[in-house]
């Protein structure tokens, strides 16, 4: 009975590991954008333990949580966290002249779908948040974070 249990589990078994990052692109993601409402330390919360700094299970950096609001989502919430894995905390760009927003962009962009009560979800990761002008809006670094003077003209 072992046995068949133990072959039927190995056959029920995904190539995909648990915890995959999955590559997606700014856009793909955000097509409308992000906007930047708070950047803080994560923190990891474990069943009878206290709580303690989240560090990511990859790299054993310390987690960073980007909150922000993702205008192209539907319904209520609009609200989206971004995981960052970092030293040091990221920075989100100044405030736009007049208005209360912070548009960033990330860059190295992946999600992991997980499921929690029978709902899927995905947490979402970036390797970096710049602004939008230093980096086109597919995720990838332009440079000097100066305009192409190409294609303005």
């Amino acid at each position: 009975m072992r046995r068949e249990r133990a072959a039927l589990q190995k056959e029920n078994q995904v190539g995909i590991p648990a915890g995959h990052r999955f590559p997606i692109t700014f856009d793909e993601l955000f097509p409308q954008g992000f906007f930047v409402l708070s950047v803080e330390r994560a923190t990891e919360y474990s069943e009878g333990k206290q709580p303690r700094p989240a560090v990511d299970k990859l790299t054993g950096l310390p987690v960073w949580t980007v909150q922000g609001t993702d205008p192209s989502a539907k319904g209520k919430n609009t609200g989206q966290v971004v995981k960052i894995a970092s030293e040091y905390q990221p920075v989100p760009p100044e405030v736009l002249p007049g208005t209360p927003f912070r548009p960033v962009v990330f860059r190295g962009l992946k999600v992991t779908p997980y499921v929690r009560d029978g709902w899927v979800s995905y947490t979402v990761w970036a390797e970096e948040m710049l602004a939008p002008q230093s980096s086109n809006r597919g995720g990838k670094q332009q440079g000097n974070a100066t305009p192409d003077a190409s294609k303005a003209a």
